[in-house]
C-alpha cells in the first residue's frame, strides 16, 4: 500500500515539530528530517530544497483552517499531522525518539 503525498508530508512535518520541541531550531530540524527521508518526499529535489519545502508545507498545514484553495488536501494533512503528534505524545517519547519513530514508520517497507 502506497502512502498519500499528504500523509508523507504530514509525518515529515510532525517530525520537524517534535525535533523543534527539543533542542533544534526549525531549520536544523527540517535539515535532519530531509536528510533521513531520502527520496520519500520531494524526490526530485536536493536536500536543502527539500528542507525548505517541508518547512513551507508545515506552515501550510498549521494554517490549514484559514485557507480556501486546497483546503480539503490540507485538512487531510492536518489530520495526519495532529494524529502523529498525539501518537508520540501518548507514548511519552522524547523529541529525537519520536522524530525517529515517525520517519521509521514512514520509511518502513511493506
Amino acid at each position: 500500500m502506497a502512502y498519500s503525498t499528504e500523509f508523507k508530508r504530514a509525518v515529515a512535518a510532525a517530525a520537524i515539530t517534535r525535533l523543534n520541541a527539543g533542542s533544534r531550531n526549525l531549520a536544523a530540524a527540517a535539515a535532519w528530517v530531509s536528510s533521513h527521508l531520502g527520496d520519500a518526499v520531494y524526490a526530485d529535489r536536493k536536500q536543502r530544497a527539500k528542507a525548505e519545502m517541508l518547512l513551507e508545507y508545515r506552515k501550510l498545514i498549521l494554517g490549514a483552517h484559514n485557507r480556501k484553495s486546497g483546503a480539503a488536501r490540507l485538512a487531510i494533512a492536518r489530520y495526519h499531522y495532529d494524529h502523529c503528534l498525539n501518537w508520540v505524545k501518548e507514548a511519552g517519547l522524547k523529541p529525537e525518539e519520536s522524530a525517529r519513530l515517525l520517519l521509521d514508520t514512514l520509511l518502513k517497507k511493506r
